[in-house]
């Protein structure tokens, strides 16, 4: 028989089993997808992600879940969400409270203003609202509480994953841990980063600890066991904004402030965050495969009744109302209720949301496809994301990674380049605000389309690596037993070949960009056009926003050349330079954003002097131009650069003095308008 509901007296009298839910802030999956839906409430195979985590903490005998998120700008949908979830289970006894702050930002925020409230009573968990798991917290808990019995250092147990070999690219998911291999003893944590493929340990360790045991490469799904003390720790260190700060802090201050932190490293189970769009893509498979049971699509995580008919030869799922034929899929499909597939749609490892028409000749492979979406006859779908109430013209075909917002609408015959963010509202400027009066570009989204480009770099990196397939796992060893007779250095497998083939990548992005650029100055393509074959060609060769602003700032500057810069007279090469810095101021503004954006420029354009010396005496030119004309350069930004920046290259001293009479104007220039401002 299930529990009745405690009632508020009885809370305060009896020591609640507690879990804190952080949602909402820090990490989403970029603005097209967030600016309509928390992250927390996106639907992974048909369920919204929070449900996932509020349904295994009631298995696991969870009394209270406190579900803290930001104020703004999504408080209410998730205070809504969380109400009708216990409504539909209010016999099941778990309560939920959702708390929203104002100036929640951090973990270490969220601590601290719950801690402020007095709202967690004893030892309690501590998890993400993006977390997939099936393990056993009462046993958890047990461990917890039996070693701080033995030893009261101990404040904090961390859990972790043992899955050998299987690195997701994903480098905060993933840490490398060294503990006491007796005690459990938090020695060293760090995040395993997917660059490094060598693990040093600290030489004091062995001195302080026999027996090491040491985890190069270990799935984090960010469950932790927390006393009373971790909110306190919080609030008196303002430094502490995550928990990796925390475990830090501790370690290293072990001596003063005489608290550990122990692990607890499992080898079964399930237990993941889908932190990013990459992963949220591993999961749904693992979820569809069934590798989070009793989690699994067919069964509702809201009624537990049964939603899907099953195939589990095809391992495909549909609800009754759908009409789908499962030979219409592969393997690993997922149809939502009212849905309806043609018998001649290709579909394979893609979830369907509800009320979605696919229509004859549709191929589908790797997507994930919400509610209400029209997808006509012809369009060609590759590992992408497509929002609520999408339309899809005749013949669109949506390359690798692209992700489009709710209500977006495409086509008809029109191909999207790679990692494209599409939303149907216009971007919002520096202030935060939509250019209302921005209509949609044809080029962009075709005849019927409405769609607008989202270029900012928060959703660029967050789709770098939403070509799904193309990463490859590091193969590394899972857990060593070490002693201090055993070297300390293990190598992970260098590769002897990485630094020429760093530099063959790099060197093929700047052709390609140059390409782009070059080409967009004779065919006058838009600025639009051209940033997304820039995004594209960015995120293919894995490049960084610095790389990518310096390797255009080149670019741009040699568009019009035919030959060498050093064979043209100053004139010549001027008016081909001048013609080219006009074509594209847009291009330089979408990615100056800051001063160190305008350092970068800057920084650019003496390292193309110093290649090509023709350019030099076209220095004071392309400065005036880009500070004065096109307003890409700022007075203060050149000055400072001028005096402290300057990268010292051969050619800085000559550049220095080309630039030297625009210097003073430029200071003149502020030193008046200080003093009309006084």
């Amino acid at each position: 028989m299930a529990p009745k509901p405690k009632e508020i007296g009885e809370l305060s009298e009896e020591k609640l089993l507690q879990c804190v839910v952080l949602a909402d802030f820090r990490q989403d999956y970029g603005r097209t997808i967030s600016q309509d839906l928390p992250k927390v409430l996106v639907p992974l195979v048909n369920t919204p992600l929070l449900d996932y985590s509020l349904d295994w903490l009631e298995r696991s005998g969870i009394d209270e879940v406190i579900v803290y998120c930001r104020a703004q700008p999504h408080a209410d949908v998730i205070r809504q969400h969380c109400k009708g979830f216990t409504a539909r289970r209010a016999e099941r006894g778990m309560n939920v409270i959702v708390v929203a702050s104002e100036d929640c930002h951090s973990m270490g925020d969220a601590m601290r203003d719950l801690y402020a409230k007095s709202l967690l009573k004893d030892d309690f968990f501590l998890i993400h609202g993006d977390t997939i798991a099936n393990i056993d917290l009462q046993a958890l808990m047990t461990k917890h509480k039996e070693r701080r019995s033995a030893d009261k250092k101990f404040i904090m147990t961390l859990l972790y994953m043992n899955k050998t070999g299987e690195h997701t690219g994903d480098d905060e998911s993933t840490a490398t841990l060294i503990a006491n291999a007796t005690t459990g003893k938090v020695l060293h944590h760090v995040r395993r980063s997917s660059s490094k493929s060598k693990l040093s340990i600290p030489a004091e360790l062995l001195k302080t600890c026999s027996q090491l045991r040491v985890l190069p490469s270990v799935s984090d799904p960010g469950i932790a066991v927390c006393s009373e003390v971790v909110p306190s720790l919080f609030s008196d260190n303002f430094d502490y904004g995550t928990r990796d700060s925390l475990i830090r802090g501790v370690i290293e201050q072990e001596e003063l402030l005489d608290y550990a932190i122990a692990c607890e490293v499992l080898d079964s189970g399930y237990a993941t965050r889908a932190t990013s769009l990459p992963l949220y893509e591993t999961v749904s498979s693992e979820v569809i495969r069934r590798q989070a049971y009793p989690l699994v699509p067919e069964v509702s995580l809201t009624s537990h009744r049964i939603r899907y008919l099953y195939d589990d030869f095809t391992n495909n799922y549909w609800e009754a109302s759908a009409k789908f034929h499962k030979g219409s899929g592969g393997r690993d499909v997922v149809v939502g209720a009212g849905s309806e597939v043609s018998l001649t749609a290709q579909l394979e490892r893609t979830v369907i949301g509800d009320h979605c028409t696919i229509q004859d000749n549709v191929k589908i492979n790797s997507s994930f496809i919400m509610n209400n979406v029209y997808i006509k006859k012809g369009c060609v779908l590759d590992q992408c994301y497509l929002g609520d109430n999408v339309k899809l013209e005749e013949s669109v075909v949506l390359s690798p990674g692209c992700v489009l917002g709710a209500n977006v609408i495409l086509g008809p015959n029109i191909t999207i380049p790679a990692v494209t963010c599409l939303s149907a509202v216009p971007p919002v400027d520096e202030f935060e605000e939509e250019n209302t009066a921005q209509k949609p570009d044809p080029k962009i989204c075709g005849s019927l389309g409405h769609a607008f480009v989202i270029t900012e770099e928060d959703d660029g990196d967050e789709l770098r690596k939403l070509v799904w397939g193309k990463e490859k796992s590091e193969e590394i060893s899972s857990e060593e037993e070490l002693s201090d007779e055993e070297d300390i250095d293990q190598v992970m497998g260098e590769d002897a070949h990485m630094r020429d083939e760093d530099e063959q990548r790099e060197y093929e992005f700047r052709r390609e960009i140059r390409e782009s650029v070059t080409n967009a100055l004779s065919s006058g393509s838009a600025a639009e056009n051209v940033v997304l074959e820039i995004n594209a060609s960015r995120h293919a060769y894995n490049m960084s926003m610095e790389e990518v602003l310096a390797t255009v700032t080149q670019a741009i500057l040699r568009a019009g050349e035919e030959k060498e810069p050093e064979k043209y007279d100053s004139e010549g090469l001027w008016a081909l330079t001048k013609k080219s810095l006009s074509k594209f101021p847009d291009v330089f503004k979408n990615y100056v954003r800051k001063p160190r954006d305008q350092i970068t420029v800057l920084n650019a354009i003496e390292a193309l002097m110093n290649e090509h010396k023709g350019y030099l005496p076209l220095a004071q030119k392309i400065f005036y131009e880009l500070n004065q004309v096109h307003d890409v350069l700022d007075n203060e930004v050149i000055i400072y650069w001028y005096k402290k920046e300057s990268s010292s290259t051969p050619v800085s001293a000559t550049i220095k003095s080309l630039i030297q009479k625009f210097i003073d104007w430029l200071e003149d220039d502020e030193d008046e308008e200080s003093e009309e401002d006084s």
